[in-house]
Formats: structure tokens, sequence, C-alpha cells
């Protein structure tokens, strides 16, 4: 008998002796309490973790100090218990979930401030320890330190915060799609330029809608699949690589459709890549150039047209004689061109001021023009001098009955403002295929046949080479 219970006494000792020798060689921190809630283990990764030593609460019931400020259960504590939903509410409401690993346990969360290094986030589970009779006889917690997860995911937060800020503060249009082509960012700008509001397109893939009446990729979306075959399919010559970003690419195109009329934009796109290289994203942003591009039809409009009557300039009138000459060619008809030139203009200018020397231009450029048919052209190549061109007239007496008609219209008075105006005008033509057959030889003799006409008395027109009136 008595040797039997000093066998027991020494697997007692043993066992007890190898629990605390696995408690303490075990890297994760743990300790154990007993049915009593005093702390019989506290393991080595616990006092390098929570920087409490075994000393210091072994046999005490004060694990809690490791953890808070005052008195209060933890979580090995409440497992003596049976982790009662009300003990976890009270005590950790909104902080814990059932564990993935132990039946019938708890898994917590929680941030603790008077841990070293400025406080630790630790997750922690509780589960009760029972002897051979099924009596509960203490609790084991285990602890895990996710502070620097915690930290990364809130670098992680933080920086996708931070993005999200930056896009949705830059007075530049700016979309964000993902390696799925959903898109992720919409900020205000690009609100305000499309009329898509942000809640209606971040997640979805219609990045299009507010571009095309019809499902197309958008630039994003080919840089991202670095389709380039397709971008120069969709864009034409609109195509070029972005001089300033690898892989990206810029265009310009008109959308018609935008609200309040179409509009000409500028817009790049750029792919956007992880850590590892991989695609996971692009990023467009957008310009309007409509102002920019009206500017330019202007300036081109300016560079073909006389600055002061709208009418065809010296390189325009250049353009449309050699068309008149080739269509002329063709079709075997005649072509004519008139010198004219006003009489007395001059002393206009030196009485009355270029105010209204240019005014009665102005006029005179309108009166020639209800003088033609829209096929022919009229053009100021500078002063007072004007070229007509008449496309295939039927006739030499046909050209010779619009040029009359021309003289008789100049003639009538001009009033402008407070000044009547009368002038006349002198004019010279030149027909092909009889007189010339290149535009530099019919202006030089439609020229000269207009200075025969000043020379003769003015107000009247003559022919090349010959007098008609």
């Amino acid at each position: 008998m008595n040797n039997g219970g000093g066998i027991d006494r020494s697997r007692e000792q043993l066992s007890s002796t190898w629990a605390r020798q696995v408690v303490e060689a075990i890297p994760i921190p743990m300790f154990v309490i007993d049915a009593e809630h005093r702390v019989v283990h506290w393991n080595r990764a616990c006092e390098k973790l929570t920087g409490v030593s075994q000393d210091s609460v072994l046999g005490t019931t004060r694990a809690w100090s490791a953890f808070y400020q005052n008195s209060r259960p933890v979580i090995a504590d409440l497992a003596l218990n049976g982790s009662r939903l009300e003990d976890l509410e009270r005590y950790y409401a909104g902080k814990y979930r059932p564990s993935a690993s132990l039946e019938d346990a708890w898994e917590l969360e929680e941030f603790f401030p008077r841990m070293p290094d400025g406080g630790k986030w630790l997750v922690f589970s509780a589960a009760a320890l029972y002897d051979e009779s099924g009596v509960v006889v203490g609790a084991v917690e285990t602890l895990r330190d996710v502070t620097a997860q915690r930290a990364a995911e809130r670098a992680a937060s933080d920086a996708a915060l931070l993005l999200s800020e930056i896009v949705q503060g830059s007075p530049v249009p700016t979309f964000v799609i993902d390696a799925e082509h959903r898109v992720t960012h919409w900020n205000r700008a690009c609100e305000a330029i499309l009329g898509a509001p942000a809640e209606q397109m971040v997640g979805s893939r219609e990045q299009w809608r507010p571009f095309y009446p019809h499902p197309r990729p958008v630039m994003a979306d080919l840089v991202l699949d670095a389709t380039e075959g397709q971008m120069g399919e969709l864009y034409a010559d609109q195509l070029r690589p972005s001089p300033l970003i690898a892989g990206a690419w810029e265009a310009r195109d008109y959308f018609p459709q935008f609200p309040g009329g179409g509009r000409w934009l500028y817009f790049t796109a750029a792919p956007l890549h992880g850590a590892d290289g991989r695609p996971i994203g692009a990023v467009e942003t957008l310009q309007d150039i409509s102002k920019q591009k009206h500017y330019e039809v202007q300036l081109k409009a300016l560079a073909r047209q006389d600055p002061l009557t709208g009418l065809a300039n010296r390189m325009v009138l250049e353009e449309r004689i050699n068309l008149a000459l080739s269509q002329a060619a063709r079709h075997k008809r005649l072509l004519a061109l008139a010198f004219l030139d006003l009489d007395h203009f001059k002393p206009i200018n030196d009485a009355m001021g270029h105010a209204v020397g240019d005014a009665l231009l102005v006029e005179l450029a309108k009166r020639l023009l209800t003088m033609v048919r829209t096929s022919d052209t009229v053009a100021r190549i500078g002063g007072d001098e004007f070229v007509i061109v008449l496309a295939e007239p039927e006739s030499r007496e046909a050209v010779e009955g619009v040029m009359q008609r021309i003289i008789e219209t100049v003639r009538q008075p001009f009033q402008l403002d407070e000044h009547c105006v009368q002038v006349g005008c002198s004019i010279g033509i030149a027909l092909y295929p009889e007189d010339s057959d290149d535009h530099g030889s019919l202006l030089r003799d439609a020229d000269a046949a207009m200075y025969r006409a000043k020379t003769a008395g003015r107000n009247g027109y003559r022919m090349h080479a010959r007098q008609v009136q």
C-alpha cells in the first residue's frame, strides 16, 4: 500500500515536472491558472512578451497585472466559469469570436498599452483544463503578438487612404481601375467633367459609359492588358507613347455625348504594378482641351482667311486656282481670273481715316460674294486688291457679264455710319486656256489687264491683251 502510494506520488511529481518543462519549452506565450485562479505556469515566452517575470505572478491571482492597470478577470479566469456570454460581453464586448481551432473556446483581440515598446496588439484564447473525472481544475491561456501585423495593415490602410485622398483632392480628373478592370477611384474632378457620380462608377466595370454609347475599352483598360494593337485601332493617329512614363500612352479624341455638349479630351493612362512587378491596375487622367482645340481651329481658319474681310487669303487663293485649273482641264471648260482694284481708295483713307477705309473694304467683300456662285472664289490679297475666280463659266461673254454687274454693284454708294462713300473699281481678266495655263501666269496677266483698265480711265474692265470696253 505504502509502496503503491509512493509510486503514485512519484508519478504525480514526474507529471508535474514534465508539464512544467513542456510549457516552458513551448515558444508560444502562455500561462496556466488553477481552480483557485492562481498562476501555476508562466513560461519564458510569456515573460518576454509581457515584460512580467514568473516570480512576480506565480502562486498569485494577479495574472491580470500583466495586461490591465486594475484588477479584473482575464480570459483564463472566465474560462474557469465556462466562458459565459454575459461575462464576455461585460469585459470584451465586440472583441471576441469563436476559436477556429478549439471547440467551445473563444478567441479575442485587444490592444494593451501597458506592455513593452509602447503597447501591443494581442490575439489570445483560453480553454478550461479538466481532470480524469471531468472536473475543471484550471485554465490555460495562449497569447499571440500581432502588433507588427496590425501596424502593417494600418500602414497599408493609411497608404490606401492617402492614395484615395490624393486622387480625390487632385484637380486633375482621375480614375483608377484594379486588375479585374473594376473602378476603385473616381475623383470629384472626374465627376465634374464627365457627369458620372463616383457612387455609380466605383465597383463597376462601366468606365466606358461616360465616354461612349456602347461598351468598349477605355485607355486604362488597354494599358492594363498591354493591348497596343487594339489601341492603334481605336485611337489611330491620335495615339502616342508617353514620353514620361514607361508603358503609358496618351491620346486625344472628341467625345460628343458629354453633358452640355461634346468635348475634346487629352487623356493619358499608365499601368500600376505590385511589389512583384505584376500589373494590379491602371490609372487614367483627363484634360479638357476643348478651348485649345477651338483656338487651334480659329488659328487655322485665320491662317486661311483675310483677317479684315474674312475672304480667302493668298494661300487659299492659290489652292483654289490650282483646283479650278485641274477641273477645267479635265472637263475642257473655261476658267476666268479677275483682278479687281478700287479706284481712288487712298484719298478715302486719307480724308476719312483708316477705320472708314476698313469698313468700306468689309462691305465691298460682302457685295462681291453676292455676285458669284458658291463654286467661285473671292479673295483679298492686300490693300484694296481682290481676286475673283470664276470656275467653268459658260463663255467669255458670261464672264464679261459678271464683271459688268460687279462694276455696277461697286459703284453704288456705301453707307458707313455717318459717311456715305462712293467708289469705282478697275478689273483685269485672264482666261484659261486661251491666255495662260498656270495660276502664276493667270494672276500676272489679270494684273496687267487691270492696270490697262485704270490707264483707260478706270471704273471698267479689260481682258488680257485685248480691249473689250
